[in-house]
Parts: C-alpha cells; sequence; structure tokens
C-alpha cells in the first residue's frame, strides 16, 4: 500500500473531482467522501473485500470510483471501473491521471453487454455496490459475472430490498428473488445479511435531514460518522442486503 494512502480516509481522492471548489476540496481531502450512508456501506464491503485475494477487481457501476480508487491504493491490484454515466468516468479518469494511478483503469459499459469487452476468468473480485438493481438484466449480469471470475473469485454486492423501485431501478429484489439468481448464475452464497436497520438508519436519517443545508452537513457529518461506530450496519429490520458469493473451484 502506498504509505501516505495508509490512514486516508475512504473517497479522499474525490477531493480532486473538477466540480469542487478549495474549501470542498479540504473539506473532502480532510473528511473523505461526504455522504453517511456511502461510508457506512464501505465499512462492510471493504471489510469482506480484504479478506479475500486481490489482484484484479472489477469495480461494476463504479458511480463516483471511491471503491476503485480506495483498491488501487494497493500498487500490486489492478482495478478496473466501468460505469454507464461518461461524465462519471471522465471525471475518475481525470482524477486517476492526477494521482498517477497506473493500476487503475475506468471504462464506460451499459448493462451486461458492457462485461464482455472482459476475457473469461480474469478478476479475483467483482464489487457490485448498489448497482445490480439498476441493470436491465440482472440475470444475464450475474452470468457475465460468473463468466468474468476465476475459480474460487468473489462477488461482493449490496442491494435495496425496499418493496418498491426507485428512479434508474429496474429489478425489485426481496430474499428469495436475490438469493435465486446468485444461485442460478453458478455462484455459492457465502455470505447474505440484511443491513441499514435500527439506530444506524435513525443517523442515516438525521443526515439526509442535515443535507438540506450545506453549513449543517459539514458540522455534522464528522460528528455522526464517528457515532456511526457504535452501532452495527449489520441489523435484523435492516431494507438492504450485504452478499458475497463465490464461484465455485472446479476439481478435476
Amino acid at each position: 500500500m502506498r504509505i501516505n494512502d495508509l490512514w486516508s480516509p475512504f473517497g479522499k481522492e474525490y477531493a480532486r473531482a473538477p466540480q469542487w471548489g478549495p474549501l470542498e476540496r479540504c473539506y473532502i481531502g480532510t473528511f473523505g467522501m461526504v455522504d453517511l450512508p456511502s461510508r457506512l456501506r464501505a465499512r462492510v464491503v471493504i471489510r469482506e473485500a480484504l479478506k479475500f485475494k486481490k489482484e484484479d477487481v472489477l469495480d461494476l457501476g463504479s458511480g463516483t470510483g471511491c471503491y476503485s480508487f480506495y483498491f488501487s491504493r494497493w500498487p500490486s491490484t489492478r482495478v478496473w471501473g466501468i460505469d454507464i454515466n461518461e461524465s462519471r468516468i471522465g471525471d475518475c479518469e481525470q482524477i486517476s491521471k492526477q494521482l498517477k494511478r497506473n493500476n487503475l483503469k475506468f471504462c464506460t459499459g451499459d448493462g451486461h453487454l458492457g462485461l464482455q469487452m472482459f476475457d473469461s476468468t480474469c478478476f479475483d473480485q467483482v464489487l457490485l455496490i448498489e448497482a445490480l438493481q439498476c441493470f436491465p438484466n440482472s440475470r444475464l449480469a450475474l452470468s457475465e459475472i460468473h463468466r468474468i471470475l476465476r475459480p474460487g473469485g468473489i462477488l461482493i454486492g449490496h442491494v435495496p430490498v425496499l418493496g418498491y423501485l426507485r428512479e434508474f431501478e429496474k429489478t425489485l429484489f426481496d430474499d428469495s428473488t436475490l438469493k435465486n439468481l446468485l444461485r442460478e448464475a453458478g455462484l455459492e452464497i457465502m455470505l447474505f445479511t440484511p443491513t441499514f436497520g435500527g439506530k444506524i438508519q435513525k443517523l442515516c436519517e438525521i443526515f439526509n435531514r442535515a443535507c438540506r443545508f450545506r453549513p449543517l452537513t459539514a458540522s455534522m457529518f464528522p460528528l455522526l460518522l464517528l457515532v456511526s461506530g457504535a452501532f452495527r450496519i449489520e441489523s435484523p429490520d435492516g431494507s438492504y442486503r450485504l452478499f458475497v458469493a463465490r464461484k465455485p473451484i472446479l476439481f478435476q
């Protein structure tokens, strides 16, 4: 890992995005990505990801690129970020160039077709964070993920189970539907747990209300992030699901 990044907060690299002014860049550079739900989600996703081999990682639905930037902090890890939003990919490419992250690449891709640019069995890990519900065909997307994972490779995902669809979402998940889709794709479920319930949900609601006023957000965010450390992200009444699934190793 790059020494200067060892204790850097998640999303610190996002401070270099072109839309920020000097004060915003300073704030994000100090505290990391200013989005409480995203930071809490990253806490459990990264915890699971670090348990497994990560020489080649695909961040599918990379968005602002925070996961891609995080894992590219390891010089020995090769990272791809892929997203449908060309503007965000452009921002991420610009940031990556500034950081001189030669082990990091970004590209645009739409749905499961975007995965066809990759060879079979070329990734150790695929991150699918708040993205599967947006694919026009989640079944084909998971099938392609199975194809590009190496035997023993890991898919780490996080999806909403809200009972309704939001803007841009295509698939409504419940526990049974999601588990069946993973198994039909040939993946073994290693972890499947509800998240974002109880006190964590309340903290996120407070943050969302504070977001209406930028000065309040700036003052509340570090405090809420600190307080959140006292509570588990996993919760029996959670309205999201964290899952880890593995491509089986076939012994001959």
